[in-house]
């Protein structure tokens, strides 16, 4: 039998209201409206497309607060918005290990098995868009800033460089990083984390040193 996983966030420590998420493995579910009768949104799971998630810092002098936010969308462009903030650093842990839950949560419920088809579709000769990035049998295709527009630039699989870091991902070429390259939030990008994961797993099976 499937289990739904419920939690319950309070949006600040000025909303007393405590609201209703609910996690499945058919759907997802969050009461992020103000509505009487129909506060929440809620998608099957086969109608998630992407999802992006950061945090947001809040400073003068020192941080007093943060707004964490998971942002889920689905085909037809609807997005179910989590977001909470803690601040002056009150629940300051618990807050973020609830962060740190939902995330790990929509990546094991929605998400990791959208990166393995993505990763079949590949070994089977398909091309697709994760994001705005290009992904085929030949390489990536990337913009990248050229003085006044961007630029599409194809990355061959043999040149395509990718590391990881706290808040993006960065893309490039191998051979000339400083003219080919893009980063990539995973707060203001869509599906960053599945796009990592996808070009990494390409890589490692290609044996494509990208140090």
């Amino acid at each position: 039998m499937k289990t739904e996983q419920r939690l319950t966030i309070k949006r600040s420590f000025l909303d007393n209201y405590k609201r209703e998420l609910h996690l499945h493995s058919d759907f997802i579910k969050f009461e992020d409206k103000d509505l009487v009768n129909d506060g929440f949104t809620s998608f099957k799971a086969n109608e998630i497309k992407e999802f992006s998630y950061g945090m947001t810092l809040y400073q003068h002098y020192f941080v007093f607060g943060r707004e964490y936010q998971i942002l889920i969308r689905n085909f037809d462009g609807k997005t179910l918005k989590i977001k909470f903030t803690s601040y002056f650093g009150i629940k300051k842990n618990k807050v973020h290990e609830l962060y740190s839950e939902i995330i790990n949560s929509v990546w094991d419920l929605y998400f990791k098995e959208k990166t393995m088809a993505f990763i079949r579709d590949f070994e089977k000769g398909e091309s697709f868009y994760i994001g705005d990035v290009v992904v085929n049998p030949e390489g990536v295709i990337i913009e990248v800033s050229k003085l006044l527009k961007q630029e599409k630039k194809l990355i061959l699989w043999n040149d395509v460089g990718i590391r990881k870091f706290t808040t993006y991902i960065s893309i490039y070429s191998i051979e000339n990083p400083l003219d080919f390259n893009r980063g990539y939030s995973y707060k203001e990008d869509w599906n960053t984390f599945v796009l990592y994961n996808v070009i990494k797993n390409i890589i490692a099976n290609k044996n494509i040193k990208n140090d």
